[in-house]
């Protein structure tokens, strides 16, 4: 990607493969919080961590801020009262852009950061996290449903999960059915699902669909 050209939503939702997401952050970490964030009055990071801690309370443990970029939700997550988050990305330039975020006391938002490629098996162990929270990751050419299988292996049994979901293909791409399938083989509970909007404004380069996300709110068992 030329260096010169200023890198949007429609790129983001344009990444195929894990190399492509790799390349893209790379080009776009140092400007995402203004370039995206602040230019397309995303809220969609403040609807998953508020769902979240409207469930989980003070949770016994660390939270994992799955997808985490440049560090946002973690942010939003310790302001809240969570004591340890830690996070994980494909993208090592967006790791170091999180690496510098401070909750509102002044302290670093993230405890841990990880650099992994959520397609595969990660390094951690199961039963590691009392929480889990993702929000941008399951949308447009990044992560499938089956990639929640390593989100419900590393959470402890009882942590509350806030996924966010694009809503443009919460069903067509097998989101629903695979949810649905885990709540029969008692891997989650039976999940409360919030439509909320992902940015504060409707945007006219992207589906209606687009502009929201599910959120799906669970625990494992």
């Amino acid at each position: 990607m030329s260096k010169d050209k200023k890198i949007t939503l429609t790129d983001a939702y344009s990444v195929e493969t894990p190399d492509d997401s790799i390349q893209l952050y790379k080009a776009w970490a140092a400007t995402y919080d203004d370039d995206f964030i602040a230019a397309t009055g995303y809220v969609g990071y403040l609807n998953a961590a508020r769902f979240f801690l409207e469930q989980a309370e003070r949770p016994d443990g660390p939270v994992l801020d799955v997808g985490c970029g440049t560090g946002v939700v973690g942010t939003a997550l310790r302001d809240g009262g969570i004591a340890v988050v830690d996070g994980i990305d494909i993208s090592a330039a967006m790791l170091d852009q999180a690496r510098n975020k401070k909750a509102q006391d002044g302290t670093l938002a993230y405890t841990r950061l990880i650099q992994a490629d959520l397609t595969e098996t990660i390094a951690i162990e199961s039963n590691t996290y009392a929480g889990i929270v993702s929000a941008g990751t399951f949308t447009h050419g990044h992560l499938g449903p089956e990639s929640l299988d390593e989100l419900w292996r590393v959470a402890a049994p009882g942590a509350v999960c806030s996924i966010a979901i694009n809503a443009a293909h919460f069903d067509s791409e097998g989101f629903s059915s695979k949810i649905a399938d885990d709540v029969k083989r008692s891997i989650v509970t039976e999940p409360d699902i919030n439509i909320a909007d992902t940015y504060t404004h409707r945007l006219s380069d992207v589906d209606d669909d687009d502009n929201q996300a599910m959120i799906v709110v669970c625990r494992v068992l």
